[in-house]
């Protein structure tokens, strides 16, 4: 990303980062939202870093994390956990993102922040609010396609409903 003002157009490759990064998001969250849980990690590096984390400790810089995952791998075995072994009442999730904001690129990689909101429906109930926060993303270009190397999922509230089965 080159330096700019903020009176002068975009450069047209920054233009395409960010509609990339855009689409991205766009396509993991469809992917969440319709349960196709097995492709997940397909969006993210292999050696990637997950975690979801509430606001104060981010703020405090305090490592205590509601889930961390650190590799492909441990994406793989989440996906097995929530889908195969954990026993819970099956809920639909319903993401919005917010439009993102390249913050700059470091060491090669992207980062890049969007607001969300994660919203939980069972079939006999009335939808609640899951989650409400930022994505805060790390975001590399591989073999022509943009892969998540590090996605930390910012919660506002201190409190997640119940549990956290699937991914933010």
């Amino acid at each position: 990303m080159s330096e700019r003002t903020t009176s002068s157009a975009p450069a047209a490759s920054e233009v395409a980062t960010w509609f990339a990064v855009q689409q991205l998001h766009a396509e993991v969250a469809r992917v969440l939202d319709a349960g196709d849980f097995a492709r997940w990690p397909d969006f993210f590096t292999e050696d990637a870093m997950y975690l979801v984390q509430s606001r104060e400790n981010f703020d405090r810089g305090l490592p205590l994390a509601t889930m961390r995952l650190e590799s492909r791998a441990m994406l793989r075995d989440r996906v097995v956990g929530a889908t195969d072994t954990i026993f819970h009442d099956p809920y639909y999730q319903r993401h919005l993102v917010g439009a993102p904001m390249i913050l700059g690129v470091h060491d090669g990689e992207f980062e890049a922040e969007a607001a969300y909101l994660v919203m939980r429906t069972h079939r006999d109930a009335l939808p609640e609010v899951l989650s409400v926060g930022r994505y805060l993303d790390r975001l590399v270009h591989l073999d022509g396609r943009w892969l998540i190397h590090r996605r930390t999922c910012i919660f506002d509230n201190d409190l997640l409903p119940n549990s956290l089965i699937y991914p933010i």
